[in-house]
């Protein structure tokens, strides 16, 4: 628990000089108490203090708030900001869903559309025109060109996928007798 000198000291005796003068209610000692203590052990009144809040002991936190009452828990007070099950359920099928429509989306590219479409926009590092447009033999102003219909077709692929992802499945009309 302690790293200093005082903190191990008072660590291993701190329970022994409370139990010296009687102090061995929990809670915050008496002023006078912490005095006598931080004297007899050499270490200043806050580190007594301190460490007697350390070893104040587990609390439950289904113990009641008041003890007269139904004034609730304190778990009930635990605030989590974290999203809910749900949320994180829902972001993580819609990240899905969108991997895979582009994935759908891409299959939409001839070879030279893909390669300049991933080496331009999916890639950490993309690649310059320049080192493009060497190696297809053709112009910067070319693979510009390649690359922006290569992106207009991803993109359409990608509006219809998540159009027929998000559209309720149709149901037979039922038959009236």
């Amino acid at each position: 628990m302690g790293t200093t000198a005082n903190q191990k000291k008072l660590f291993f005796n701190l329970r022994k000089a409370k139990s010296k003068i009687s102090a061995l209610d929990e809670g915050d000692m008496r002023p006078d108490q912490v005095k006598l203590i931080a004297k007899r052990l050499g270490v200043p009144e806050q580190d007594v203090i301190d460490m007697n809040r350390r070893l104040g002991g587990d609390a439950s936190l289904n113990a009641p708030i008041r003890e007269e009452g139904d004034s609730g828990e304190w778990q009930d007070w635990l605030v989590d900001d974290s999203d809910s099950q749900e949320s994180r359920l829902v972001a993580d099928e819609q990240a899905d869903n969108r991997r895979k429509a582009l994935g759908e989306a891409l299959d939409v590219l001839n070879e030279r559309e893909r390669r300049i479409f991933e080496a331009r926009r999916l890639a950490d590092d993309p690649m310059t025109l320049e080192d493009l447009a060497a190696e297809f033999g053709v112009s910067r102003e070319r693979v510009r060109q390649i690359e922006v219909r290569a992106f207009e077709k991803v993109q359409k692929a990608v509006r219809n996928r998540v159009a027929a992802m998000e559209s309720p499945p149709t149901q037979p009309a039922l038959a009236v007798h």
